[in-house]
């Protein structure tokens, strides 16, 4: 289809990679000359970023989305729809995927389903309902593909796996990062280990704390920075504070430079011990050729090509993440070597180009099997 209009709705509150890559989605359609809507929870990061786009084919739309049945919100994610008449609703979490899939059925307009993370899912119904119902499922790598062909119900072939992709315009590798090791009081030479992301859980940030004083005990000069917020900051400053890693770990927040972070890391790290996709951290440190060490999960170790574009290391182990970062420091050469292949691998396949490109196909596939009248459009 020529124009498509796309409604994509989001219940989550945060700011991590999937609410990311709903904006970065968004701005992608419009550039291409579509129409998008977005509809997520108020006083959210969302929410704010979506009120300075200001695009002649994007609307934004504010919606409580607290319970998954709660009539009045049912009800209105009904006169909603049947007032945009989008082509296509693309949900993306559990909420917002339990309300407009059900009210695009009602109303016959067809549904993409997307799958961020590679936690395991409840297969049996009703909630096995969430993965079949829609016409095609879009998970962020194939490992997560992998869990959610195994949903009793789902056909294989309404699966695409489409990674997350990095915008070689603003992550350019020839940024520099010497202001951020200026105001970090880095001289040169002093080894930066960064990780950036959402503090929660699974990231991996107690790990992350562990490996520091093993970094440490080998390379005393190490400075390590994290980047991002998040339910656990407070946590891990206390943790951080607890440790008496004050003086080697700098908490800087969310950040809208991460190319200049990341440019101004030696190494930059994934600790994460489950749920994750394609994080869009990796994409990004190799659009800047910076070192990457990553834990294996989902779909790093193919990312990572088994070890060829950084260094893989088990889960739930900081002492395992230290040795990562020790190999990585310990021979620059050969963790530039693996930080260019990664580099060509990301021209190739990780843009984000590639990714609006591969989603937009199975937006047309659906439409167009498809009858004239049977996509809600009137």
């Amino acid at each position: 289809m020529s124009h498509l209009h796309i409604l994509h709705c989001e219940s989550a509150t945060g700011w991590g990679g999937q609410e990311i890559r709903v904006f970065q989605e968004t701005g992608l359609l419009l550039e291409r000359g579509h129409s998008v809507d977005i509809v997520c929870q108020p006083n959210t990061p969302l929410s704010q970023h979506c009120e300075t786009l200001k695009h002649p084919n994007f609307r934004f739309f504010s919606r409580e989305m607290k319970s998954s049945f709660h009539p009045a919100s049912l009800a209105g994610v009904y006169r909603l729809l049947k007032k945009l008449r989008p082509h296509i609703v693309h949900t993306h979490s559990s909420v917002d995927s339990w309300q407009f899939t059900l009210m695009s059925k009602l109303l016959g307009i067809p549904v993409v389903r997307s799958r961020h993370v590679s936690l395991p899912i409840r297969g049996y119904f009703p909630n096995s309902w969430l993965y079949f119902a829609p016409e095609r499922i879009i998970t962020s790598g194939q490992a997560i593909s992998d869990i959610v062909t195994q949903v009793r119900g789902v056909k294989s072939e309404h699966v695409t796996s489409v990674s997350a992709g990095v915008d070689l315009r603003r992550f350019d590798c020839n940024i520099s990062g010497a202001e951020i090791r200026k105001s970090l009081g880095l001289i040169e030479g002093q080894p930066l280990i960064g990780k950036i992301g959402v503090i929660r859980g699974f990231k991996g940030h107690n790990q992350f704390l562990d490996a520091i004083p093993v970094v440490l005990e080998k390379m005393p000069s190490a400075r390590f920075v994290i980047v991002g917020d998040g339910p656990g900051f407070e946590e891990i400053k206390g943790k951080v504070k607890a440790k008496g890693l004050n003086d080697s770990t700098t908490l800087l927040g969310h950040r809208s430079d991460v190319p200049e972070i990341m440019s101004a890391c030696d190494v930059l790290t994934l600790a994460s011990t489950s749920g994750e996709g394609t994080p869009q951290v990796i994409p990004q440190a190799f659009a800047m050729k910076t070192p990457m060490v990553a834990t294996r999960i989902g779909s790093t170790p193919d990312l990572l090509d088994q070890g060829q574009r950084g260094v893989l290391v088990e889960p739930g182990s900081g002492t395992a993440l230290a040795q990562g970062i020790l190999q990585q420091l310990a021979d620059p050469a050969l963790a530039l070597e693996k930080a260019e292949r990664a580099y060509q691998y990301c021209r190739e396949a990780l843009t984000d180009e590639l990714m609006i490109l591969q989603t937009i196909k199975v937006y047309d596939s659906i439409l167009s099997s498809r009858s004239p009248h049977s996509n809600g459009q009137k």
